[in-house]
């Protein structure tokens, strides 16, 4: 997140902050006068003016009851910003991940991901909206130490130098607990990592009765995270110790000269109970500001991991051409992708026409870099893509996830219902259920408990494969794309199935660019079949129909292979 990205969001919600900023003004200035009143009513105490007390203690009840007010609204204030703010990060956050790349984002554990998502932005969002309040804490120690030094100079000094002091000390070991926090980080991502694992292995840990092997493991990663999380507080907390310390003696030697003012008639009672009050409020606001740099530690840490995500994302690209006018011609030009000494596709070039069927095929990966260059997973290295003869780099997401849909061999389901699954896509129920009856899924839903309503869990594993994968063809009926991506999922499906699902797919192909990934040779030999792209260790090995190609002898030899 680079800083302008940051200001912007600052900027963003400046009326949150102004708020925020008045509220704390006024909740801390009534801190400053609850004991100037207190002090006021024990000097008419002192002289017998009990009338004049009486008032004091009027006044200072209002100004409590005032205070817990002005509290109340303070803290929703707060509430109400870090919400604003932790938003506006997360959703800068999914439109990274979104804008980076698989490449990008392999980087990251599954846990490490989740933890920026989670806390990180958590801890950023929470620095800024008591950003606001240390600000405030600030003034009021200007305050004081001007009071201090206008009732004594030897107590204003007394107090301006705690202040240097411990300012030295908090800027001294401010980097070594910010390295030390940062290891935290690191040994809590594998914690949570770990935890993730086991519960992803579980069968292997019960088949393989290896539960000691891993809670052995399990207790080192622990061991590990606590060592760095102990030496973290106690660092803070000999920090915070010390801090106090310095504040008590400050306070100790303030008093005995406020006593020894009092007995030359220099000072009243009341003063030297202000003094003491004022002592506890610095107390308060040095630990404050030890939290300020506790918080900004932990914004630092969070902003580098932050960082991390952010580094690579490609931001949108303006975009205003009408999709719909999209043909559906693709053309590679000389593609060189994946790892440049072993790549996935090298030096690739083949073109594929609009309104045809396409299948893609080979015994290495080359087929799915095709499709993870046309989804725009992946940048290639060199070379270029272009669709209906402009680059796909100069189509904006929105409209390139127009233009394509894709099903995936292994679809991927939201924890919701059948309906809010497809709303997602059109929001229009009345389509979803002409979609549906066009793919004959309608009866197969209304089967179901709960119909449109059914929960689909962990990725719609608690519905037949069947309709799972005729649900994921109704989203590119949804999207109404018109290049349609298919991977590798009909050998996932019973031959009823497969016979429906490979008939829709033929009838699209008049108004529609279908690129199909498979090895399954009885489709290869589909009449239906405009072309075969085979691709092999990086290279295109042929192009053709399944009969121009079978005089290929690498073909021939491949196919007999997969």
């Amino acid at each position: 997140m680079n800083k302008n990205e940051n200001r912007n969001i600052l900027l963003l919600h400046k009326g949150k902050f102004a708020l925020k900023f008045v509220i704390s003004i006024v909740l801390n200035a009534f801190l400053l006068i609850i004991p100037i009143y207190y002090s006021k009513m024990i000097d008419a105490i002192t002289i017998s003016n009990y009338d004049e007390a009486y008032i004091f203690i009027i006044i200072l009840g209002i100004v409590s009851i005032l205070y817990r007010f002005i509290e109340y609204f303070n803290q929703k204030a707060y509430y109400y910003l870090f919400l604003a703010l932790y938003k506006s990060y997360m959703n800068l956050g999914i439109l990274k991940t979104f804008n980076n790349s698989l490449y990008s984002l392999s980087r990251f554990s599954l846990s490490e991901y989740s933890n920026i998502m989670s806390d990180d932005f958590e801890m950023v969002s929470d620095y800024y909206s008591t950003l606001v309040i240390r600000i405030v804490e600030i003034m009021e120690f200007i305050y004081i130490i001007g009071y201090f030094f206008f009732i004594n100079i030897i107590i204003g000094l007394i107090t301006l130098i705690s202040f240097v002091i411990i300012i030295f000390l908090l800027f001294y070991y401010n980097k070594a607990i910010s390295n030390t926090n940062t290891e935290r980080k690191i040994r809590n991502d594998k914690r949570i990592s770990l935890f993730q694992e086991i519960f992803l292995s579980i069968k292997t840990i019960k088949g393989f009765n290896i539960i000691n092997v891993i809670v052995k493991r399990l207790n080192n990663v622990i061991d590990d995270y606590i060592r760095w999380h102990k030496k973290l507080n106690m660092n803070r907390f000999n920090l915070r110790e010390v801090t106090l310390g310095i504040i008590d003696i400050s306070k100790i030697i303030s008093l005995l000269i406020g006593i020894k003012l009092i007995i030359y008639g220099n000072m009243t009672i009341g003063t030297i109970i202000i003094i003491y009050s004022y002592y506890g409020k610095l107390s308060e606001l040095f630990t404050s500001i030890i939290t300020l740099f506790e918080s900004l530690n932990n914004k630092d840490v969070s902003q580098k991991r932050i960082n991390k995500l952010f580094e690579y994302a490609i931001d949108h690209v303006i975009d205003n051409s009408n999709y719909n006018d999209i043909k559906g011609y693709i053309e590679f030009k000389n593609i060189l992708y994946g790892n440049k000494m072993l790549p996935i596709l090298n030096n690739v070039s083949f073109n594929i026409n609009a309104n045809s069927l396409t299948i893609l095929s080979g015994s290495t990966k080359g087929d799915e870099g095709v499709f993870d260059l046309l989804l725009r997973y992946n940048k290639e290295h060199s070379g270029e893509i272009l669709i209906d003869c402009n680059n796909i780099n100069n189509y904006s997401s929105e409209n390139m996830s127009n233009i394509i849909g894709f099903v995936m061999e292994y679809p991927n389901f939201f924890n919701t219902t059948i309906k809010e699954n497809l709303e997602i896509f059109d929001s229009n129920f009345e389509n979803i259920i002409a979609v549906c009856k066009y793919l004959d899924i309608d009866n197969e839903i209304m089967k179901l408990k709960n119909g449109y309503e059914t929960v689909l869990i962990n990725n719609a594993s608690n519905i037949d494969e069947d309709l799972k994968y005729l649900l994921s063809i109704a989203i590119v009926f949804l999207k109404k794309s018109k290049i349609i991506l298919i991977n590798n999922i009909l050998e996932h499906v019973s031959k009823p199935v497969y016979k429906k699902i490979l008939n829709i797919i033929i009838n699209l192909k008049s108004e529609h660019t279908i690129i199909m990934i498979t090895r399954d040779l009885s489709l290869m030999k589909n009449n239906a079949i405009d072309k075969i792209i085979f691709i092999a260790y990086g290279r295109i090995v042929g192009i053709g129909k399944h009969h121009e190609l079978k005089k290929n002898q690498e073909y021939c030899k491949l196919i007999s292979l997969m």
